[in-house]
């Protein structure tokens, strides 16, 4: 009988009973306890031989202070991702590394946030880098593997997406031409769209006249993710055949009146359907149609220089008539898409804030610089309200200039606050502005805004942040 079949025997005799069963209860419980542990008692763990972990390697880099630990551990509690790369950039600034026993934790945090990542490698140290090899999921932090070693390029097809992108674009940065000669070859050959697509995008790294050509050829690709990357790149890059249809276009459709630029008259603005020459030269995700959206997209093509040039005049002054015509909204969007190109930005950032609203107006300055966005939003908010001030500055990213920082709080500080913020700080100020300007405004803060706030505790713990490394006087 087997073990099975003799426990469901016992069970049975449990169940009538000891006595009808004609047993012993003593020899019923000793079968019972014998028998359960016999085919239900787990199995003793398989030795394994395996070998301790590497020896930690000795380290002589300088470890962050005990202020800066205990900054670092409020931090964490609080969840706050702005704030810890702040303490990041602070710690490497200095020129130190965190704490041993915090290494766990920023692995962890870096594992589950990708978007910390730069910040935490920067901050783990040789200490750091070891851990990080001691399990699988923290390989992005040992500066070894796949993510940062250069790729065959004849094994670089077979990694996935992301990986594939980034091994194409840092074998670009070692070997220019002979990635650009593997990436048309292949262009050629791949039959997946979004194979094609991965190698197109590879030429933003080190983009080059020379690789016009390819570009070119991919505009012909059927492939709307094809065709619009190689539109973008095409775009960025200066003095290109793509550069100088379009200039022609806007010379030939265009016509300076006392209101600005205006689309001629029995030209090509004035028909309604596209040539194919226009049409390859368009997105082709449908945000190019309409007389606007070719306008914008001819204007984004060309470099800022070209108005200046038709004009005869500079920035300041191109910037100004293409905002007073009928159709400023559609250039002014494409210029700002290659506001870098431009030997002042200011003024067609400003003129481009003023003419477009809404999102459209918020996600321009999303995609300028950090400190040209917030010269913008200073120069432009006068006549805006909270909600509109608040929103702008939450796209620019922290932390702050002490100017931009100082120029902003006088703005907050001369609006009416909204109903629902009365007497309260705004948070993006508190979390963003630069920490040394807004502990100097301490006073003024609290006599403006005298409502106890989560956000005043934020600054103070900023302040704390920036003492802690600087070191230059007592911690708050």
């Amino acid at each position: 009988m087997s073990v099975r079949e003799e426990w469901d025997e016992v069970v049975r005799r449990l169940l009538v009973g000891a006595h009808r069963s004609g047993v012993e209860p003593g020899v019923l419980l000793d079968d019972c306890a014998a028998l359960g542990v016999a085919g239900f008692g787990a199995a003793l763990p398989v030795v394994v031989d395996v070998g301790g972990l590497a020896v930690a390697p000795r380290v002589d880099e300088r470890v962050v202070g005990e202020a800066a630990r205990d900054v670092f551990a409020q931090i964490v509690a609080a969840d706050d991702q702005v704030l810890l790369t702040e303490w990041c950039g602070k710690a490497r600034a200095a020129g130190e590394v965190a704490e041993h026993r915090a290494l766990p934790e920023l692995l962890v945090l870096g594992t589950t946030h990708p978007g910390l990542r730069s910040a935490v490698a920067a901050v783990l140290g040789s200490r750091g880098r070891w851990l990080a090899g001691t399990r699988t999921g923290w390989a992005w932090a040992t500066g070894s593997g796949v993510s940062a070693d250069l790729v065959d390029l004849d094994e670089v097809l077979d990694l996935p997406g992301s990986q594939r992108l980034a091994a194409l674009r840092r074998s670009r940065r070692a070997d220019p031409v002979g990635t650009r000669e593997f990436l048309a070859e292949q262009f050629e050959v791949q039959r997946r769209a979004a194979d094609r697509q991965v190698l197109v995008s590879a030429l933003e790294t080190g983009l080059c006249a020379e690789d016009e050509p390819l570009l070119e050829t991919a505009l012909d690709d059927r492939a709307i993710g094809v065709h619009d990357e190689a539109l973008r790149l095409l775009r960025a890059l200066p003095g290109s055949a793509l550069a100088e249809r379009a200039a022609e276009r806007l010379h030939r459709g265009l016509w300076l009146t006392t209101d600005g630029f205006d689309v001629q008259s029995d030209e090509l603005w004035a028909e309604a359907l596209t040539s194919p020459e226009e049409s390859r030269d368009l997105l082709k995700d449908g945000s190019e149609s309409g007389v606007a959206g070719r306008l914008r997209a001819a204007a984004a093509s060309v470099p800022p220089s070209h108005w200046t040039n038709r004009l005869s005049t500079d920035d300041e002054g191109a910037a100004a008539v293409l905002s007073r015509g009928p159709w400023a909204a559609a250039l002014l969007r494409g210029v700002v898409q290659r506001l870098l190109r431009a030997v002042d930005a200011s003024p067609w950032a400003v003129a481009a804030t003023q003419t477009l609203t809404g999102m459209e107006q918020l996600e321009m300055l999303a995609a300028l610089p950090a400190e040209l966005s917030a010269r913008t939003v200073i120069a432009v908010s006068h006549q805006w309200n909270y909600d509109l001030l608040d929103h702008a500055c939450s796209q620019l990213p922290a932390p702050w200039s002490a100017e931009s920082t100082a120029a902003l709080l006088d703005r907050y500080a001369e609006m009416r606050d909204p109903r629902w913020r009365a007497g309260r700080p705004p948070a993006v100020l508190l979390a963003r502005g630069d920490a040394e300007v807004l502990g100097a405004s301490w006073a003024r803060i609290t006599e403006r805004w005298p409502e106890h706030s989560t956000e005043l505790d934020v600054l103070r713990l900023r302040m704390r942040l920036t003492q802690a490394f600087d070191r230059k006087g007592p911690v708050l």
